[in-house]
């Protein structure tokens, strides 16, 4: 009955505390795994926007230079002079290559190139002019376009000799009572890259952002905000450059990635998490074990009410019964009423020692219990004992032995108490002892301890049961021990007794062979021997 409502109160805690836990715990884990996957899709958004501002600050810069182009045309009266005029008035000599005018035919109408190379000018013209040629269908799309005034610029990649390619874009222009022309910019790519993009990397990147522009035929890295070694790994997004082909941007978080600190911030939450479940775990177990403690403790408080009950009813209904029996003059002879008063005066210090037992137990949890402690001897307090509960032995059929230390056994003791610890360390072996009934007590003093011991050749106490005994109301479940009635505070008094003594009870048990109990006290010393130590 015990274990099935032990049972009923741990599935309540687990329902209670536990399943709502684990369950919340559970949800928290799914919530993130989303809220992970969310932040990862904003970061992408994020680095796209990032990537598209780069790409567009590099369009408009360009288309900037272009409308500069068309302004320089439109104010001076020969295309040669003002096409010539256009790298300086845009700041960037070294990064045009060459300038190009074309009418709608793809005619050359005029050329400049501002940087003197051994490729030289000509090289330059006729690769560009080729490279047009070759892509009239987007110089038409182009004229298309501005017909409908939209201004689009459109890269060409021009190839000159075997390892030099340069980058124009062309655009349409309108500077001449209505006429279309090809304004082309032909551009050094990564000179381009460096001094225009460069900057804008930087102001970008900041302190959270890595970023660098690549060559993807080469893969050499052109523009970089950080060392080389930390730009090109697996977890870097990159994309290519709208207006140049050849080179791609690439883009990261500085120190880390979105994976890392997605599985930094489960991690860490996940851990938070299973500490506050094992924390509710262990609660549980805690209230658990403390309940089942007082379910235990409320049935020995039974137990111990019931066996009391039946100690003093024992002992009371003798008396009574050889005390009417004697006042109704039914005793045939003096002899059987000496027995007769003998019984009930065994009976009268049964009840004595039980209530005693029970007013000390008492004493002691309330913390009312005083000792007078003074020298004493233990020797004495065994020969008084004995005078007095030697006939108790005798009249149950009971060997005894005593073993006085040859030397008195000083300790510093309160005398009742300690008697009142050996008589139920007696009474505990009488009370166990079956066919074998034998007591033995013996004094002495060993390894700076004094003793009394108490050896019976009883039932013994099974290993399982030993660290229980002195626990109070505990009484083991089986055999003789369960049968043999008792209060169960009997040990727990000899125990609390030497412990204020400042001592310890060991035990030896073996079932089947009986116990040994020993009752250890302090060695006395004297004032002399305090003040010197």
């Amino acid at each position: 009955m015990r274990r099935k409502r032990l049972n009923t109160i741990l599935l309540v805690l687990l329902l209670l505390i536990l399943a709502p836990a684990l369950l919340y715990t559970g949800y928290e884990f799914s919530r993130l795994s989303k809220s992970e996957e969310q932040l990862s899709r904003v970061y992408e958004q994020q680095l796209e926007t990032v990537l598209f501002s780069v790409n567009q600050y590099a369009t408009d810069i360009t288309g900037g230079w272009i409308n500069t182009f068309e302004r320089t045309l439109a104010s001076s009266s020969s295309s040669h002079a003002a096409i010539a005029e256009v790298p300086t008035e845009i700041g960037a000599r070294e990064t045009i290559r060459g300038l190009a005018l074309l009418d709608s035919s793809i005619t050359m109408r005029a050329f400049f190139s501002p940087v003197d190379e051994e490729t030289g000018t000509d090289a330059l013209r006729t690769g560009l002019q080729d490279s047009l040629e070759t892509h009239r269908e987007k110089l038409d799309r182009l004229l298309r376009y501005k017909t409908e005034d939209y201004r689009k610029i459109e890269p060409f990649l021009v190839q000159i000799g075997d390892s030099i390619r340069v980058l124009a874009l062309v655009a349409v222009l309108s500077f001449d009572r209505g006429q279309h022309f090809f304004g082309v910019l032909c551009l050094d790519q990564e000179d381009f890259i460096q001094r225009v993009l460069g900057p804008k990397f930087r102001a970008i990147a900041s302190e959270d952002l890595l970023l660098f522009c690549r060559d993807k035929r080469t893969g050499n890295i052109v523009v970089s905000t950080a060392d080389l070694e930390n730009m090109v790994r697996e977890d870097t997004q990159s994309r290519r450059l709208w207006l140049f082909p050849d080179y791609e941007i690439g883009i990261r978080l500085r120190g880390t990635t979105i994976e890392e600190l997605a599985a930094e911030r489960f991690m860490q939450t996940g851990v938070l998490f299973i500490a506050v479940d094992i924390l509710l775990i262990i609660g549980a177990i805690i209230v658990f074990r403390n309940i089942r403690r007082e379910v235990e403790l409320a049935q020995l408080k039974s137990d111990f009410v019931s066996n009391v009950s039946h100690e003093l009813k024992t002992p009371l209904a003798l008396i009574r019964m050889f005390a009417e029996t004697l006042e109704m003059k039914r005793v045939p002879n003096e002899e059987k009423k000496q027995e007769y008063y003998s019984i009930i005066v065994q009976e009268t210090e049964r009840l004595t020692r039980l209530i005693n037992n029970i007013l000390t137990f008492s004493r002691i949890e309330s913390g009312r219990k005083e000792y007078h402690m003074r020298r004493t001897d233990l020797n004495t307090i065994v020969e008084k004992v004995m005078s007095i509960y030697g006939f108790h032995l005798e009249h149950r059929e009971f060997s005894s032995e005593i073993h006085l230390d040859d030397r008195p056994v000083i300790v510093h003791a309160d005398e009742e108490a300690v008697a009142e610890a050996l008589i139920n360390l007696i009474d505990n072996a009488m009370k166990y002892s079956d066919e074998q009934r034998h007591v033995a007590i013996r004094t002495g003093a060993r390894e700076g301890q004094c003793f009394i011991e108490v050896e019976d050749h009883g039932i013994g106490i099974d290993p399982r049961h030993q660290k229980r005994i002195f626990e109070k109301f505990y009484r083991v479940s089986e055999g003789l021990v369960h049968t043999a009635k008792g209060s169960g505070l009997g040990l727990s008094l000899v125990q609390a007794i030497a412990t204020a003594h400042g001592g310890h009870v060991q035990l030896e048990s073996t079932p089947g062979r009986g116990s040994r109990f020993r009752l250890c006290f302090p060695v006395f010393k004297s004032d002399s021997q305090h003040s010197n130590g």
